[in-house]
């Protein structure tokens, strides 16, 4: 019954969007029409190695460019559990971790990692 009321509304839209080939695939083989994959992936001819800044790694690792680093790119938000990533941090405390974005969160996140290698 899902899959005729999903048929219903989405064979209404000029155009459906989806996150994977599978997705398309499966909407497709239930019936709904006009389905594309939305690629919301890295840009590779933009961000690739042949851009690296040490000035800038050295800013996001905190002086320590050599160490692993993990970077968030995107809105600070708590839907995003951001904070989850404090374990990772703890379990490997070689890694430095770097938040870029903007959001609700930003002040509690900053708080929250406090004396981490933030």
């Amino acid at each position: 019954a899902a899959w005729k009321v999903l048929k219903f509304v989405h064979n209404r839209a000029d155009l459906n969007l989806v996150t994977s080939p599978q997705m398309k695939e499966e909407l497709e083989a239930n019936g709904i029409e006009r389905v594309e994959v939305w690629r919301k992936g890295i840009d590779v001819d933009v961000f690739q190695p042949k851009y690296k800044d040490e000035e800038t790694r050295n800013m996001l690792t905190d002086g320590h460019p050599e160490a692993p680093l993990l970077l968030y790119v995107g809105r600070l938000g708590q839907e995003k559990r951001l904070k989850d990533l404090r374990e990772v941090l703890r379990a490997n405390p070689t890694y430095r971790l770097a938040f870029v974005g903007k959001g609700p969160e930003r002040e509690e996140l900053e708080a929250y990692f406090k004396g981490t290698n933030t």
